[in-house]
């Protein structure tokens, strides 16, 4: 929903990113640059080669478009500290420093288990940083595979027995600006032959992850399958009632933003409740709105349908009428927090 965009996003990012197995996101890759036959993998919006053909999920991030955006520049100019904490705290540890450096991250995988993805990430960075950070590692090996090589680290051991594969990371240096965070050298050897076109990627394979914002969204994630996730442990058992989601983030051509979202569920009764729950969250933040124009004006802008089995909301609005919204909904956070904290006792 518009209102909780903002903040709502930086978690579903962070949940991407756990379950991918990269918590650590940049903290290793890389030791020599080197010439490479691989296509280049180009910033921008999602590139359906790129993306494995069994993909179960995936997310993309366009950050050198959103960066690039109103939206971005308005977050930049009255909200500092939502965007200073991040690019300061990658550019300390990792040497990156967004929206500068920082151009695409493209994540996903053909399983749910935690510790099992993929991600592509364009960016320039230091090679020497980089390394001085994988070098650290308590366990650390290097393979070659087609001139490349492949940096491999153990980040934490998983109890024999368990469903989840090890915390392990293998890193490569795809060209100049572009690096692999993968979870095993299987799977790096497999994502080099998909970038390489030896493997079939979603553009050979006309996949339902895609919709038609896929590759223009400045976010975008899909999964399907969703019944799978029940034989993991994780606790998500409204999705997993669902046979497919679809989410974007971005602005039209005519500079307009949107949001919008669908759910198919598994048969029409979960349909049916899934819409309610939808206009229920409509319902609350149109009441949690009250005494804010900006807001209200954010809520009726939101359409909900349903066709069969099919949920989902659309939201479209500009970039002035988020960040009022955006403004107004800070500024009653503000109370809670100044409500929250500790009285200093009186002596």
């Amino acid at each position: 929903m518009p209102t909780t965009t903002i903040h709502s996003t930086a978690d579903r990012c962070r949940h991407v990113l756990e379950r991918a197995g990269t918590i650590a996101f940049l903290a290793i890759a890389l030791t020599l640059f080197g010439q490479s036959s691989l296509r280049s993998v180009q910033a921008g919006g999602l590139d359906p080669s790129h993306v494995s053909a069994d993909s179960k999920w995936l997310v993309h991030i366009d950050y050198e478009s959103l960066s690039d955006s109103e939206l971005f520049e308005m977050l930049r100019e009255n909200y500092p500290g939502l965007t200073e904490t991040a690019q300061g705290w990658m550019k300390n540890r990792y040497g990156i420093n967004p929206p500068k450096d920082l151009k695409s991250v493209t994540l996903f995988s053909s399983d749910y288990r935690p510790y099992t993805g993929v991600v592509i990430i364009q960016a320039d960075y230091s090679a020497d940083a980089i390394e001085s950070q994988l070098r650290k590692s308590k366990q650390y090996t290097t393979s070659e595979y087609q001139g490349h090589t492949l940096h491999q680290v153990l980040l934490k051991e998983q109890p024999k027995g368990s469903p989840s594969g090890d915390k392990e990371m293998t890193v490569v240096m795809v060209d100049a600006d572009t690096m692999l965070l993968v979870s095993s050298p299987k799977r790096a050897r497999s994502v080099l032959d998909l970038l390489d076109g030896r493997q079939k990627s979603l553009r050979e394979s006309d996949s339902k992850l895609l919709t038609k914002d896929a590759t223009s969204a400045w976010i975008y994630g899909a999964a399907k399958q969703l019944g799978e996730i029940q034989k993991h442990p994780v606790a998500m058992p409204v999705l997993a009632q669902h046979e497919r989601i679809t989410w974007a983030f971005g602005a039209h051509d005519d500079g307009k933003l949107y949001e919008r979202a669908n759910f198919v569920a598994k048969d029409q009764e979960v349909a049916k409740k899934m819409k309610d729950v939808l206009e229920g969250a409509v319902a609350y933040e149109t009441l949690w709105s009250e005494g804010s124009q900006a807001m209200t004006n954010l809520m009726q802008s939101v359409t909900i349908k349903r066709n069969g089995k099919t949920t989902g909301f659309d939201w479209t609005g500009d970039t002035e009428q988020l960040a009022k919204g955006m403004r107004d909904i800070l500024d009653r956070v503000k109370t809670w927090t100044t409500m929250m904290q500790p009285r200093r006792m009186q002596g």
